[in-house]
């Protein structure tokens, strides 16, 4: 599995927190309230983001694993964890490699894993009450959504996935060749990522199977980017990283995709651009 650049997930983050479909985390946080003591275990955590974005939703106890292929951003969620901590005055300190943040009502404990997980989840022969996935699962196959559900059914967890990119964006204003731009990165997003050949846009349909086979009950909900002039880096980024898509694959689109960089990058530059990227969340549990 390939892993982001730091710089690239801390550009994103605020657009995530934004967009987590509310309903759901509602939904995990009442959820929550059922245990003293939450054992979380996230998947491809990045610098930590997802427990940035949910710790504060549920129960004051809580243990996390973060697990990611890349030990450059483990040690940058730990960089980011504690200034989060710091800046809700909780306490962190790391006792034994394990960072602890302690509060007067909050308590957690973070362990950092490097680990690939190209196969899938690897089990410790811990306990996990809850699974989560952020802003992956359209980069996995099919085989490992399906061990995912099934890890979780083992383990009787209840799962948590966010920010699954859906295979629509949208800009304003339009251009004639948003839709070549659209088709080129949906094709790439079904290449292999290091994980087996990606799901791209039906990876919730996927998992959603695997979870009805494994007897769970799921909730799914959109949660879309939608930015503005005030995400214009962000738009940027989009921009350039989609248009190279298109000139990687040859000369034929060269002078189209070209027209259509200038142009979004005008129209953003003007502070006139707005996007919408299609994303979906997914909360599971077994069925009682």
């Amino acid at each position: 599995m390939n892993s982001f650049p730091a710089a690239w997930l801390d550009l994103r983050e605020p657009a995530d927190v934004a967009a987590r479909a509310p309903e759901l985390v509602k939904w995990l946080s009442e959820w929550s309230g059922r245990y003293e003591h939450v054992t979380v275990v996230d998947l491809g955590a990045g610098t930590g983001s997802c427990l940035r974005a949910i710790a504060p939703h549920m129960g004051s106890r809580q243990s996390w694993r973060l697990i990611d292929r890349s030990g450059v951003l483990l040690d940058e969620a730990v960089k980011r964890l504690s200034k989060w901590a710091h800046q809700r005055s909780l306490s962190a300190r790391v006792e034994q490699n394990v960072w602890r943040c302690i509060g007067e009502i909050s308590n957690y404990s973070v362990v950092f894993e490097e680990q690939d997980l190209a196969t899938g989840p690897v089990d410790s022969g811990s306990v996990v009450d809850l699974v989560t996935v952020s802003a992956v699962l359209d980069l996995v196959s099919k085989e490992w959504c399906t061990n995912l559900a099934r890890w979780c059914s083992e383990k009787g967890a209840a799962l948590y996935t966010c920010l699954n990119y859906d295979g629509q964006f949208h800009f304003a204003p339009s251009h004639p060749d948003d839709s070549l731009v659209r088709s080129v990165v949906n094709t790439h997003q079904r290449t292999d990522k290091g994980m087996g050949p990606a799901l791209g846009s039906s990876a919730i349909e996927v998992l959603a199977e695997a979870l009805s086979a494994a007897k769970y009950q799921f909730v799914i909900a959109p949660s879309p980017w939608l930015l503005g002039s005030d995400s214009s880096a962000l738009q940027t980024a989009l921009v350039r990283d989609w248009s190279d898509l298109v000139f990687r694959q040859g000369g034929m689109y060269a002078a189209r995709v070209s027209r259509w960089r200038n142009f979004r990058m005008a129209a953003i530059k003007a502070r006139q651009s707005h996007l919408s990227v299609g994303h979906v969340d997914l909360w599971a549990r077994p069925k009682v």
